[in-house]
């Protein structure tokens, strides 16, 4: 099960995503993230913290929300990636993509 949520503060939007990200849970990512995609200029976290697992599918909605963040002059930041799926963006070359904290 995955749970998504957005946390406005002004200045940025932090999104805490919990649970896994496989191919079933990937297109509901995707529409929990609807008010970014209308953002202007969006400044993102995502909290990556309680993420046990993401699949390529997962990997594809995270590499969509990049292009429309970069494409709307915004930024894409992830926090506090576990040791498994750091490896996976790592293996997959999304390491360098993406501003890591």
């Amino acid at each position: 099960m995955l749970k998504v949520t957005l946390t406005d503060s002004g200045a940025e939007t932090a999104v805490t995503i919990e649970g896994r990200m496989d191919t079933a849970a990937a297109p509901e990512f995707e529409q929990a993230l609807e008010p970014v995609w209308a953002m202007e200029h969006p400044q993102l976290l995502l909290d990556c913290r309680k993420l046990e697992y993401i699949s390529s599918s997962g990997l594809r909605i995270f590499l969509k929300l990049k292009k429309s963040v970069d494409a709307k002059g915004g930024q894409v930041t992830l926090s506090a990636l576990q040791p498994t799926v750091r490896e996976v963006f790592d293996m997959t070359g999304f390491a360098k993509m993406f501003q890591i904290k």
